[in-house]
């Protein structure tokens, strides 16, 4: 485990993954965050929105483990990933969720569930997350993201009754279509989770509103 201060929080090589390590305020607490950042993103690029969760929570945020053509990282290995196969990001959620378990072992966390939050490419994973593994997953927010047109196929129906979903995108999205957004929203709901859309007029990020939305969505631990 080799590590370099970075303000608050460590970064961290744990197993093979480098990830952005921001420990609770007070020893003991076992409240875990999972942060997944979008395409060309790293494990710093989900700062923008640790501001808002509890100070109080571990945080972990990996550095997605493909290069992207262009800079940064990404998740799965297509060139286009909206046109990839949930098969794709669903392997790549079976990686991440393999290793977040050693995670949280090396660092003694008795976490009962975990918050998982993902940006674009990252809420694909993050949504892949609680469908796979809803039992280990409190509550979860898709930011700005999709989900592949065949996701359908590989998802049994009530798989997240009883979860609460937070869907924020913004109707300008050039990136992604807030179609999408509604579409993957329409599913979630559809599999029995309870969905908190929230839709402004800006491009692919949150809006002041989504933020404050996001903020208190996660408040408060369930």
């Amino acid at each position: 485990m080799n590590a370099t201060e970075s303000n608050d929080a460590l970064i961290l090589l744990l197993n093979d993954w480098i990830v952005r390590v921001r420990p609770p305020l007070t020893q003991g607490n076992d409240r875990v965050f999972l942060m997944l950042h979008g395409l060309t993103g790293d494990e710093n690029s989900m700062t923008v929105f640790t501001r808002n969760l509890p100070r109080d929570a571990w945080i972990f945020s990996p550095r997605a483990p493909n290069p992207a053509d262009e800079s940064g990282f990404k998740w799965i290995t297509s060139k286009n990933g909206m046109s990839a196969s949930f098969a794709e990001f669903q392997q790549a959620t079976f990686h991440l969720h393999e290793a977040f378990g050693g995670w949280i072992k090396s660092f003694h966390i008795h976490a009962q569930s975990v918050d998982v939050i993902g940006f674009s490419q990252g809420a694909v994973i993050s949504a892949a997350y609680a469908l796979l593994y809803p039992w280990q997953v409190n509550r979860a927010a898709f930011l700005s993201g999709f989900l592949p047109a065949d996701t359908p196929d590989f998802i049994p129906p009530g798989q997240l009754i009883g979860k609460q979903v937070f869907v924020a995108h913004g109707n300008q999205d050039k990136t992604v279509s807030i179609t999408k957004a509604q579409q993957s929203a329409a599913w979630l709901e559809q599999w029995g989770a309870e969905v908190i859309f929230c839709e402004a007029p800006v491009g692919h990020r949150l809006s002041a509103n989504c933020f404050k939305g996001f903020a208190d969505f996660f408040k408060n631990p369930v």
